[in-house]
């Protein structure tokens, strides 16, 4: 694979807790040269965040507030617990634990996604959908190494969504690419791509937890 670039860019969704569909926000950005944060509304949204006026492009030296209380503050004895779910250091930068949880919160159901740039890319994301698995397919994850290839497959017969993507291991499901990311990971899926396990965490991290994967492949322009 060619070098990677980092992403700089988080996908901001509000996700629908009756029909499960997710509606772009904005978008969350980091300078990685004046590491300023940056948030940006994508046209059409009338419903505004807390703290993020609309009309605006919103800066700031620090990571807003509404984006910051989803990270678990270093103050904590869980704090390396927590990251250790998502294969980061203790001292891992904050857009970077973003990056990988999705900034899942109890107060609300936005959710973070990494926005690759056209070109050679690598995202990490927690498998999507493993709660609707079956015993045996939840099972299987626990057979799963770190590296090991797994496989996207589409799964064009899915009832609540057609451009469904699923994780695969030798036909097995694993569980489901975020809905936000399809926007990129299909079109990566047209062009040489790897999907490798990066951590596989125990039932008791939560169904969301369990599997954490790396797609590296190339974004056409």
């Amino acid at each position: 694979m060619s070098t990677m670039t980092r992403t700089t860019r988080l996908l901001v969704t509000r996700r629908d807790p009756h029909t499960g569909a997710y509606a772009p926000v904005g978008e969350l950005t980091r300078d990685p040269q004046t590491q300023r944060y940056a948030f940006a509304y994508r046209p059409g949204v009338t419903r505004k965040l807390p703290g993020l006026p609309l009309g605006t492009v919103s800066t700031s030296d620090v990571l807003f507030p509404l984006f910051g209380h989803r990270i678990t503050s270093p103050r904590r004895a869980d704090h390396g617990d927590t990251l250790g779910l998502l294969d980061l250091e203790p001292a891992a930068e904050p857009f970077e634990v973003l990056e990988r949880s999705g900034g899942r919160s109890a107060t609300d159901t936005l959710e973070l996604t990494p926005i690759p740039d056209p070109g050679p890319f690598e995202v990490h994301f927690l498998v999507h959908g493993i709660r609707h698995l079956d015993e045996e397919e939840q099972a299987r994850i626990d057979t799963l190494e770190p590296g090991q290839s797994v496989t996207l497959t589409p799964e064009p017969d899915n009832e609540v969504d057609c451009l469904a993507v699923l994780v695969t291991d030798d036909g097995h499901r694993l569980g489901y690419v975020p809905r936000p990311l399809l926007e990129y990971v299909r079109p990566a899926m047209g062009h040489p791509h790897e999907l490798t396990v990066e951590r596989i965490n125990s039932p008791a991290a939560g169904f969301h937890m369990r599997l954490l994967v790396r797609l590296a492949g190339h974004l056409p322009a």
